[in-house]
């Protein structure tokens, strides 16, 4: 990491530890097992994002842009097969596979390893229909999971969770008319273990060109629209997925926007309704959810020192303030 003064940008370990989603340190006199070696992981994440970000060398991946405004549910939804999200204008609903569920948390992955394959292979700014990639060892390295038997089957239940849901998107103007997409964003998959669902092995070196077909409408929305995401932040948070989304969301907001605004915490074009937020009702909600912000947001500043987004209060009520800023992704090259 090049600096002309490392003193001069150096932050305190107790104020990376206060943006990360870790458990509360222990006194001294109590045992010391609850730092985790995943919370050590995670902190080694934040700090390699700050450190490619500040010597221009991040690992960019792509992600469809409805799944930036309107990200999938957190947490598993239990005996529903149906979702729905909404943000201003932008509506989201997905209809699941009973037998297999709706997609959910970190089968984000799925969709941002085909879109970063299908805009890494675009061809005079067109998306290949057919996707293939030789093992299935690559997709888990990519994201630094490990190689080994529950995760590969991991990896199995949601890609059959995102191929067998329907996903509806688009948008509703004042009017009452509505544009909406009706897509299934797999035509086709052909993966290393489709021959045989039931198998409890890990893949070799015989499980190669692996092949996935985009339907034609997730193609072209692609083609159209595909933002930039930090593929660093995705591995350091994959397993926190509402810091992670609300990070991938705020990047976004502050790369698209015009000008300075206030997004309300509350209500139905606040926050909470935008990033999907279950909870946080009664008495105690909206004060319960500005700590959650506070918690998410430092650990995107933690991440991204520079983000111009401030969390306020005024006469109607909490709020978050942005404003237009693309230093969040530093490709090497740009």
């Amino acid at each position: 990491m090049r600096r002309d003064n490392p003193d001069d940008d150096l932050t305190p370990i107790r104020n990376i530890l206060a943006g990360l989603d870790l458990p509360e340190m222990p006194k001294p006199d109590a045992p010391r097992s609850t730092f985790t070696k995943r919370d050590g992981r995670r902190v080694d994440g934040v700090l390699r994002i700050r450190a490619q970000r500040e010597d221009a060398d991040q690992q960019v991946g792509y992600l469809a842009k409805p799944f930036l405004l309107l990200g999938l549910p957190f947490k598993p939804v239990r005996g529903t097969s149906h979702y729905k999200r909404t943000n201003g204008d932008e509506v989201l609903e997905i209809i699941a596979s009973p037998e297999h569920g709706l997609p959910f948390g970190e089968d984000i992955l799925v969709l941002i390893w085909v879109s970063t394959l299908a805009v890494l292979n675009m061809k005079d700014g067109k998306i290949p229909r057919v996707i293939e990639f030789r093992r299935a060892a690559d997709m888990l390295k990519a994201f630094d999971l490990p190689l080994d038997g529950p995760t590969y089957r991991r990896m199995q239940e949601r890609f059959l969770r995102v191929f067998y849901a329907t996903f509806f998107y688009g948008s509703k103007n004042g009017n009452g008319r509505a544009k909406l997409y009706k897509v299934s964003f797999f035509d086709e998959i052909d993966l290393w273990f489709t021959r045989d669902l039931q198998t409890g092995t890990l893949p070799g070196s015989d499980f190669v060109n692996n092949r996935i077909k985009l339907s034609e409408a997730f193609a072209a929305d692609l083609e159209k629209h595909h933002p930039p995401i930090d593929l660093e932040a995705v591995k350091t948070w994959a397993n926190a997925p509402g810091q992670l989304y609300f990070y991938m969301w705020l990047v976004f907001r502050c790369y698209a926007a015009r000008s300075a605004s206030k997004i309300p915490l509350m209500g139905a074009s606040g926050i909470k309704e935008q990033c999907g937020v279950q909870g946080y009702s009664g008495k105690y909600g909206p004060h319960n959810f500005r700590r959650k912000i506070e918690h998410w947001l430092d650990g995107v500043k933690v991440a991204w020192p520079d983000c111009p987004a401030t969390l306020e209060s005024g006469p109607q009520g909490d709020y978050l303030k942005i404003e237009r800023s693309r230093t969040a992704i530093r490709e090497r090259g740009l």
